[in-house]
């Protein structure tokens, strides 16, 4: 059975190691550059997955949601955060595969072929995986998923914020968050993603934290769902941030980009790929729901009247990849949140159509 897999990912390399025997790739001259995201995921489920400790470059047991003008409401992550190195994950996962084609941007793909943008043709084959990340230029036409810009940089400042800070804030804002992540002493990682003016609301940013930038800022696409209903498409399979495998209320999908990646390669080995969407049905389900909390928190802003209600609140996160289980949580055990609760009913009752989603 002939493979391709387009996008050497944590997604694509996932399938590509497990799988064993595929064609990769890759638009870009080396595995894991450019830098895309803030590299934050669930200590747990980095170890479930297998993520080695020696790619894990800090690990936080707090996180603090905040206005930056005075308000905050603060979280004692049950299991942990790491902050992982990205680049060196995507290079550990291409060490178990043989043929990575570095330097092959895929422009089309048709009739079990791939063709690239040095206009010569790849296949036949049997399957082709799409694993393109956020940028789905190919998966796009299988469905739409919510795509904001993002961009981030590294700062020096003495602002004094440990850990990491989820900024809630319009100012910066309007459709999305800001984050501060303490990277190492005096040194931090902010970033933004918006629909428009990143740019300008990132240098608004730095200047809000006193920052000194270290380097140059770098981003992309930053997904926030919902996944597709479909990830199997006649010879075209999706994994990851292609099939909209993404947690909606952080952006989050290197955790989610790997099961997948290897659910795929699993099934596929079996040949009963049918058994992959089966095998995320669940997940795909609960991102559904995560997606729906999306557009009531940043459609209606319900997320400024959470923190200003909350403010001063401190609750425990029980799952750093589960937003949705995590803000579960903190409602059932705080009752200033029914006032949160009783907007979100009304904005259901007068915006049903937000429910087609699930």
């Amino acid at each position: 059975m002939r493979v391709a897999v387009v996008g050497a990912g944590p997604a694509g390399l996932a399938f590509a190691s497990e799988f064993g025997d595929a064609d990769v790739f890759e638009e870009h001259p080396e595995v894991g550059l450019p830098r895309h995201c803030t590299s934050l995921v669930s200590a747990s489920s980095a170890e479930a997955v297998g993520i080695p400790q020696s790619l894990v470059l800090a690990k936080y047991g707090y996180l603090t949601v905040a206005d930056l003008e005075g308000r905050s409401i603060y979280f004692r992550v049950k299991h942990g955060v790491y902050l992982i190195d990205r680049p060196g994950l995507e290079q550990w996962l291409a060490s178990g595969v043989g043929r990575i084609f570095t330097n092959r941007k895929v422009v089309a793909t048709r009739g079990g072929y791939v063709y690239t943008s040095d206009g010569s043709n790849h296949g036949p084959y049997d399957y082709v995986v799409l694993a393109e990340g956020a940028a789905r230029r190919l998966s796009g036409r299988y469905g739409h998923v919510v795509r904001l810009p993002g961009l981030q940089v590294d700062v020096k400042s003495g602002v004094g914020l440990p850990g990491i800070t989820v900024v809630y804030n319009q100012k910066l804002s309007k459709s999305y968050f800001a984050w501060i992540v303490e990277v190492d002493k005096g040194l931090y990682r902010v970033g933004l993603a918006d629909h428009c003016c990143t740019v300008q609301k990132l240098f608004k940013l730095v200047k809000l934290v006193r920052g000194e930038p270290v380097g140059k800022p770098f981003g992309g696409g930053v997904l926030a769902g919902p996944p597709l209903r479909r990830l199997v498409w006649g010879r075209e399979i999706l994994v990851g941030d292609a099939g909209g495998l993404v947690k909606p209320l952080s952006g989050g999908g290197i955790i989610l980009a790997v099961r997948s990646g290897r659910l795929a390669a699993e099934a596929l080995a079996r040949e009963e790929i049918a058994q992959y969407e089966e095998a995320t049905r669940w997940v795909r389900l609960r991102l559904r729901l995560a997606f729906t909390a999306f557009r009531l928190l940043y459609g209606m802003r319900l997320v400024d009247k959470a923190l200003q209600l909350l403010n001063g609140g401190e609750y425990v996160a029980v799952d750093y990849d589960d937003h949705v289980k995590t803000l579960a949580f903190a409602a059932l055990t705080d009752l200033r949140s029914l006032a949160v609760l009783k907007e979100a009913t009304r904005y259901l009752a007068s915006n049903r159509n937000v429910l087609h989603f699930l």
